[in-house]
């Protein structure tokens, strides 16, 4: 059975899911970014980053590590696979 367009190495399928902004944040955390840190490297301003980090964060694709005022975004292993264009979906879950 053909797989939909996007689905494997690209995130086409990914944006038209998340949004392209989404996606971006998403992308962009290739290490702990702060909210600045995201806004700078997406071209978007702090209250929208940290919105996008809001919803990426319920989905469960993001966590955030709050340090006195500092507030620091990492990728799950969800949010990393699915960049990845799940490319283990044939894998059984690991435990």
């Amino acid at each position: 059975m053909p797989e939909p367009r996007g689905a494997r190495g690209g995130t086409g399928g990914l944006s038209a899911a998340l949004g392209r902004t989404r996606t971006e944040v998403l992308r962009a955390l290739t290490e702990p970014r702060t909210t600045t840190e995201l806004a700078r490297r997406t071209g978007i301003s702090n209250a929208t980053a940290s919105a996008h980090a809001t919803a990426l964060r319920a989905a469960g694709l993001i966590t955030t590590t709050r340090t006195g005022r500092s507030v620091h975004h990492e990728r799950t292993p969800l949010g990393a696979l699915l960049l990845a264009g799940g490319a283990d979906r044939g894998s059984p879950p690991g435990p």
